[in-house]
């Protein structure tokens, strides 16, 4: 609700109508993307949030002339950067906003603008700097994390043939937004020349753009939301204004659009349905995911694949103090066994949970999989429930049950990987 309403806030700024307002608020709480992921603990609606409350405070102070204003609004896109690295993709609104909607540039605003884009980088990469310097362990996730996207970047390279996923998804995101965006931005550049609502959503196009040239955008339609909250005003009062031309009723015209985006909604609740039910199915899986932990130590070293992102969670909601061997970008890579071996000669325990519903042949966790099955090679093991086994060091004698982590393996899971051929396509 506060990422809708902070939405609703930006666009009435821009559009000076409650209507357009109303509407383009409507276009991002019945966007799939933004329905789906509400209800997960990850960074998406909140970056939504954080987008629209900068853009806003940056905006005012824009407007008003207040200098204290445009550097919180700086500071909050920096804050952003670290919630999600996309928000890097707004910069250039920190130099435009003050420069073409405003009828003169002063000395004195070129300094703020300069210290604006100072608090921003700053903000946005010192805090990362910080932490690439004084964490060992952050470093070791840094470089994992590129080194998996390099992999994905190899099997998913960009090319024409990723405009159609590509428009795809961004239409998805929100069908009324992107039908209407080029319409828009030609009228609103007839009638007003560079006004805040061009700029805005020229910002937010921009952002979006970008995201052509990352191979994520062609797999996870996700993070189209990062130029929504800047396009969705436009696009709004666009639409809202030719129909009440048309029907000569501002207000049958914002039923019309209600209208529409309720039809959108129906139909791709209808025709998402399963998929979504699958997906919400595995995303609870991960909130059930605590009762498993309940069978190790609070303490443990977990490797449980998918189920990461649960461990972590449950962590900080104080059910324990365990840490992970993590997936994707915190995937130690050759330094897999190692790295088990400095936990077990530390006195750590390791715990490795073998449900393959966590490891799926699909993308890095292929590659995952096969040290993962390498690993009954190296240890022993002990079982403590139905899935998870202790890993002990190799001359413990009383460690005698054995994992079966072939069953793993792509060749040994012919459903699971047709459905990660499907996925890809």
């Amino acid at each position: 609700p506060l990422a809708v309403i902070a939405c609703w806030i930006l666009a009435r700024d821009v559009t000076s109508s409650i209507y357009s307002a109303t509407v383009a608020a409507l276009m991002i709480a019945s966007s799939p993307v933004f329905i789906l992921y509400g209800g997960q603990v990850m960074t998406d609606v909140p970056s939504v949030l954080l987008t629209a409350t900068a853009l806003i405070i940056h905006l005012r102070g824009v407007k008003q002339d207040r200098v204290s204003l445009i550097l919180i609004g700086a500071a909050l896109l920096g804050l952003g950067v670290n919630l999600r690295e996309t928000f890097a993709f707004f910069a250039p609104w920190l130099v435009l906003a003050p420069v073409l909607l405003r009828p003169k540039v002063s000395r004195r605003e070129i300094i703020y603008i300069a210290v604006s884009c100072l608090i921003f980088v700053t903000i946005g990469f010192g805090w990362f700097a910080y932490w690439f310097i004084t964490d060992s362990h952050y470093q070791h996730i840094w470089f994992g994390w590129r080194e998996s996207l390099a992999q994905e970047s190899a099997r998913h390279p960009v090319g024409v043939r990723n405009l159609w996923p590509y428009f795809l998804y961004f239409c998805i995101t929100s069908p009324l937004a992107f039908l209407a965006l080029p319409f828009a931005m030609v009228n609103e550049w007839r009638r007003n020349r560079v006004s805040p609502l061009l700029l805005l959503a020229a910002t937010g196009l921009f952002a979006n753009l970008l995201l052509f040239f990352n191979y994520s955008t062609t797999v996870n339609w996700r993070y189209f939301l990062t130029g929504l909250p800047a396009i969705a005003p436009l696009g709004a009062d666009f639409v809202i204004r030719k129909l009440a031309n048309r029907f000569s009723s501002m207000r049958l015209a914002f039923a019309s659009c209600v209208a529409v985006l309720l039809l959108f909604a129906i139909v791709f609740g209808i025709y998402s349905r399963p998929v979504s039910n699958e997906y919400i199915q595995r995303r609870a899986l991960s909130k059930e995911y605590r009762h498993q932990l309940q069978s190790v130590p609070r303490d443990a070293i977990m490797i449980s694949g998918a189920q990461t992102i649960a461990v972590t969670y449950w962590k900080s909601m104080g059910l324990g103090d365990w840490k992970t061997i993590g997936t994707g970008g915190g995937w130690p890579g050759e330094s897999l066994v190692p790295q088990i071996e400095g936990h077990l000669f530390a006195g750590k325990r390791v715990f490795l949970d073998s449900d393959p519903r966590w490891w799926l042949p699909c993308g890095w966790q292929r590659e995952e999989i096969m040290a993962i099955v390498g690993l009954e090679s190296h240890f022993k093991f002990r079982r403590v429930s139905e899935t998870i086994y202790e890993v002990r060091p190799p001359d413990d004698l009383s460690a005698t049950d054995k994992p079966g982590l072939n069953k793993l393996l792509p060749e040994n899971r012919p459903e699971d990987t047709k459905k990660c051929a499907v996925g890809k396509g």
